[in-house]
């Protein structure tokens, strides 16, 4: 390297230490010379020893957990038009005491495992779906560790947010108690055996912002419900104690995933849920500086059904497996809905030898019974009672098939039941519509017969 290019080198390490001595000196800070940064800046927060800054550094480190930016293709995509709220345009928000009640759960310890898009993901959800079945005491406690664990989070590396979210929309969080919070990243086989039945979704997730805060947006979004977001960390606030946190002194030590749960426009400040513990800032809260360490960058507005779709159940009925000459024979379906049904189509199939009959007319069209089905449930009389004709002939092996599925039917939405049966004379069969000229729609029939063979 020549001289010159030397002495510029030697120029540019020069002025980076004198414009950016923070960074430059040493880090680990004590609390005592963070408190007299405060004091000689005036800045509007307090700091004070609590279990974080007994930690060693690199410690302190582990609590983060927020990879760096940016996260992946996704944000290539638009952000989410979330509907205007009459609340974004108040001076002052808390979903805290939002009414007078808290909505929010109890404040969690992600302790040192970079763990923070898991606890910044269930901390808005439980919110969220508190809200959603407008229940501020509703019992909700999901298990940060099953999402991190089963979701691909590292304790060393973290995670992001946005693959959280996907996570919460499929397959879902269960319990805390399907798995308790042990700070590791690889336990996904402990979790209970019936870890899917016990767990919520979100219905969905869209950006609000990302690598820039937008505070009209973000009030929107807050003001439906807590929105998770991306902050910076520096030095001073773990120290955190109360008041409104702004950068004061410090290195930057890394990303971190928060909750905001409000805002407050006489201290141009937001309100956000941590994921350390009663022990930090205000019970595991603390306010900061719009604007400040990039709070409110990379959040996200999750959206929840609090009227899931019902459990729709069907059953097939008949009064014997095998018919005689002048046995009573019936059938029935029994359809079982959490609510009203008035657009999903039943489908009752008779098969006999591999040729399908549609219900309610058994002939080879495809046909389908179109309810309303109501809640808890409806009988369908498929075949009314008759005694077994003589002079029937003999089969095994026939099926009964039903179900229900989506308006268009494309998608089956209850059960597939199923119901096999006989009967023996020693006449050939009579009165079966005969399987000779195929007439069915092909297109529908593919859609349904899909699910019978």
């Amino acid at each position: 390297m020549s001289d010159r290019h030397n002495q510029f080198y030697l120029f540019v390490c020069l002025l980076f230490v004198f414009l950016f001595p923070v960074a430059a000196q040493g880090a680990d800070l004590t609390v005592a010379e963070i408190q007299d940064a405060l004091v000689d800046s005036g800045a509007n927060w307090t700091a004070a020893e609590n279990w974080i800054t007994e930690l060693p550094l690199e410690e302190r480190k582990r609590l983060l957990g927020a990879p760096p930016v940016p996260m992946d293709d996704r944000l290539l995509e638009p952000m989410g038009d979330i509907p205007f709220n009459a609340s974004a345009m108040l001076s002052s928000f808390n979903w805290c005491s939002n009414g007078g009640y808290n909505w929010m759960t109890s404040v969690k310890n992600q302790a040192t495992c970079g763990a923070c898009a898991a606890f910044a993901a269930v901390g808005a959800i439980e919110g969220i779906i508190r809200i959603a079945k407008g229940n501020p005491n509703l019992a909700i406690d999901l298990s940060e560790q099953a999402l991190f664990s089963c979701g691909g989070g590292s304790c060393a590396t973290g995670w992001y947010l946005n693959e959280a979210m996907d996570y919460a929309v499929n397959p879902g969080v269960p319990d805390e108690s399907c798995l308790p919070y042990t700070q590791s990243d690889s336990n996904c086989s402990s979790r209970c055996g019936d870890w899917a039945s016990r767990s919520e979704k979100i219905a969905g997730w869209s950006w609000v912002t990302y690598t820039g805060w937008d505070e009209i947006a973000l009030k929107n979004a807050i003001s439906q419900g807590p929105v998770p977001c991306r902050m910076e960390v520096y030095e001073d606030f773990y120290s955190y104690s109360s008041g409104v946190y702004q950068y004061t002194t410090g290195s930057f030590l890394g990303g971190h995933f928060v909750v905001l749960v409000g805002w407050d426009d006489a201290s141009n400040c937001w309100i956000a849920k941590n994921s350390w513990g009663l022990g930090f800032g205000e019970n595991g809260y603390f306010k900061i500086r719009r604007g400040e360490v990039l709070i409110g960058t990379y959040a996200i507005s999750a959206s929840y059904s609090s009227t899931p779709p019902p459990t729709i159940s069907v059953s097939i009925n008949m009064p014997s497996t095998f018919y005689y000459s002048g046995d009573t024979c019936w059938c029935t379906v029994r359809v079982q809905t959490g609510s009203t049904l008035t657009n999903n189509p039943l489908f009752v199939v008779l098969e006999v030898y591999g040729n399908y009959f549609f219900g309610p007319r058994f002939n080879q069209y495809l046909d389908w019974y179109t309810g309303p089905f109501y809640s808890p449930e409806s009988v369908v009389d498929v075949l009314p009672a008759f005694a077994w004709p003589y002079g029937a002939g003999s089969a095994s092996g026939i099926h009964f098939y039903s179900c229900v599925t989506d308006p268009s039917i494309n998608n089956l939405v209850s059960n597939f039941a199923e119901f096999t049966f006989g009967w023996s004379s020693s006449d050939p069969p009579t009165g079966m519509a005969q399987p000779s000229e195929n007439r069915i729609n092909e297109t529908l029939f593919e859609n349904v017969s899909r699910w019978f063979e």
